[in-house]
């Protein structure tokens, strides 16, 4: 990963010109400044995490039409807002807005309110192996229905926002795959299941990490909504020394830490049930298992901080940060 900063927008032309395509950028702010963390993961798809006081970038038509490449933008918005526009149509953004706009064609990004964040996916075209008139609807509409809400969009940010160091060929095709779920499953057509064994897994973490607390969930169920067979979703797992159950398990300990100390007036039983567990014994046994100690022993230590992430919009960290 090649992280970049500036405190001018004619600095920042030139980075981002650099890490994407050329363009013409603007600063709104006197004290302008500027961090780009880019990713490149094969020739044909990179990731990128983008900071700024406020800015506008202007892919020219004189510039879209000496384009070499068929790259889209997958563009989440992290915070503040702004205005995407290109086609000839517009598409406003705020926190969790997700856009598809095309590189190789005129586009104008207004981000000039401050506090910008924005995590862009560069991946050709050709390399998503979708249909052409799906793109290309796709392109038409700018903005990807639900945005962050959407389970297949939330599959694909979430997973370029945890890259591994020294990411590799897979990763860049795990990305890939991803990146065409999320667009196919936004017309609602084909299957909405990564290809890919890495992609799979991801999808079913974060499944079982939004459906955590639906006790009685077992993973044939798991299966069937991913639309694979149990042996299959097991093998992804077994991949890397997991099983789905112990995924899920380790999600509901986890809210369980949580509730243990942010709810220290309920009980203990309470707090097994609303992680996901199915019964009182079941819960301290797993407990004790994860930590060494039961519940109640746990809820005596002394209070720690915890950030949880909000379903409902992005998160918005620095990726050097982990």
């Amino acid at each position: 990963m090649v992280v970049l900063e500036v405190e001018s927008a004619d600095e920042w032309e030139t980075i981002v010109s650099g890490c994407f395509v050329p363009l013409r950028c603007a600063g709104f702010e006197s004290s302008f400044q500027g961090r780009m963390e880019h990713t490149g993961l094969d020739e044909r798809v990179s990731v990128s995490l983008v900071s700024t006081s406020g800015t506008s970038a202007d892919r020219t038509e004189s510039l879209a039409h000496r384009a070499f490449s068929d790259d889209l933008h997958l563009s989440l918005q992290r915070s503040s807002s702004g205005t995407v526009v290109a086609g000839g149509g517009s598409a406003a953004v705020r926190p969790g807005s997700v856009t598809i706009y095309a590189t190789d064609r005129p586009y104008y990004l207004d981000y000039s309110p401050t506090d910008q964040q924005q995590l862009i996916v560069q991946v050709s075209r050709a390399s998503l192996g979708l249909p052409r008139a799906m793109v290309e609807d796709a392109m038409r509409r700018l903005a990807l229905p639900g945005g962050w809400r959407s389970p297949a969009a939330r599959n694909l940010f979430s997973y370029v926002d945890s890259l591994p160091d020294g990411a590799t060929a897979a990763v860049g095709d795990t990305v890939r795959d991803l990146a065409a779920v999320m667009i196919r499953s936004s017309f609602g057509e084909g299957s909405s299941v990564p290809r890919t064994s890495r992609g799979l897994r991801h999808a079913v973490q974060e499944y079982l990490r939004a459906h955590a607390t639906v006790r009685g969930l077992d993973m044939d169920a798991v299966a069937r909504e991913h639309f694979v067979s149990r042996r299959r979703l097991y093998q992804v797992f077994e991949m890397v020394g997991l099983s789905p159950a112990s995924v899920l398990r380790a999600e509901r300990i986890g809210i369980a830490e949580r509730l243990l100390t942010d709810s220290p007036d309920r009980t203990v039983e309470w707090v097994a049930y609303e992680s996901g567990f199915r019964d009182l014994t079941t819960f301290t046994r797993a407990f004790r298992r994860a930590n060494g100690m039961t519940p109640r022993e746990w809820r005596g230590r002394p209070p720690t901080r915890d950030i949880t992430r909000n379903a409902e919009s992005p998160p918005r960290t620095s990726r050097t940060d982990r």
